[in-house]
């Protein structure tokens, strides 16, 4: 149940994502609902909540059109975002037996099985979507279809089978190469089937793209580095998870004694995250000032100083 968990707690911005996606989308093609919405935002009365004024256009635009998508659509959406799971299946479901390939019905209902706990019928979905988009010629950058590889392989990785998750999640990062949540789920995946050289690949690219902010994949990396037998790495990711849950006190005695290691600046990365958080910018400075000194390449230390103000150090000529 844990795994089950850890997944699909990954997954939960990227059900947000696609919940918006598809309001794009209804926007696009003209929902009265949403224009509705926005008007009704705009009165000095707040009144009920924008999620129920969201339902009541919608279900009133349903009403007056009920053979139109887009309407069902905005509908669909509105439910979905309020955890009116059920119902929004069922405009899903009025939408897909007009339209069976549908893309944003299909990911819309894949994604409220999901909540709902039906695995099995949201993997129908999100295959019937990667089988509707087979052989187009936006197939390797069709987002829809990276985000039905991606839940595909969330829901293999739920239901214990890790390679099936990675070969499928290895399918969504050829469409979406910075996808940090396939990265992670990758990561954990490989973890599981034993490949720690290809996890900790995995794991660390997921976490270069969110640094701070988010413990899992340091948590899955310290799975991945003990199973390979590397110490210090374990002891990185260690301080790393400290760091990401803000616990600063136990985050700088794992990192500093990694700075002169392989290791030595991701530790100087991590102290610098970790004092930025604990309100002592110039100690941050200082971290990010060395690491830039002789990295000026360096995303992280380039963004840390940049948030803190800080003007960047001359580059290091030792060697030149």
């Amino acid at each position: 149940m844990s795994r089950m968990t850890a997944a699909f707690n990954a997954a939960s911005d990227r059900t947000l994502n696609r919940i918006l996606l598809g309001l794009i989308l209804a926007i696009v093609i003209g929902v009265p609902a949403i224009a509705l919405v926005y008007v009704l935002d705009r009165n000095v009365d707040p009144g009920p909540p924008i999620s129920e004024r969201a339902i009541t256009a919608g279900e009133e635009a349903v009403r007056a059109e009920p053979n139109k998508l887009s309407n069902r659509l905005g509908l669909a959406m509105a439910y979905a975002a309020a955890d009116r799971h059920a119902d929004a299946i069922a405009q899903f479901t009025e939408i897909l037996t007009v339209e069976p390939a549908h893309r944003a019905a299909l990911l819309g209902r894949a994604d409220a099985y999901v909540a709902l706990g039906d695995l099995d019928a949201a993997a129908v979905d999100f295959q019937a979507l990667i089988d509707a988009t087979a052989g187009g010629e936006m197939a390797m950058v069709d987002p829809q279809r990276e985000s039905a590889f991606y839940g595909l392989g969330s829901i293999a990785l739920a239901q214990e089978r890790p390679r099936d998750a990675a070969e499928l999640l290895a399918n969504a990062l050829l469409i979406n190469r910075t996808d940090a949540d396939a990265l992670n789920l990758l990561g954990a995946a490989l973890v599981q089937i034993g490949d720690t050289e290809n996890a900790i690949k995995a794991l660390r690219a997921a976490v270069a793209l969110v640094p701070t902010g988010w413990c899992e994949p340091y948590t899955q990396l310290g799975v991945a580095y003990a199973a390979a037998g590397n110490k210090p790495g374990a002891q990185y990711a260690s301080g790393m998870v400290a760091m990401c849950e803000k616990r600063s006190a136990d985050a700088e005695p794992l990192l500093a004694p990694l700075i002169d290691g392989p290791f030595g600046m991701d530790a100087l990365i991590g102290l610098g995250l970790a004092a930025e958080d604990g309100g002592d910018r110039e100690a941050a400075i200082g971290f990010y000032s060395r690491v830039y000194a002789d990295d000026p390449t360096n995303f992280n230390a380039i963004a840390g100083l940049n948030r803190l103000g800080a003007p960047a150090p001359a580059a290091s000529t030792e060697g030149d």
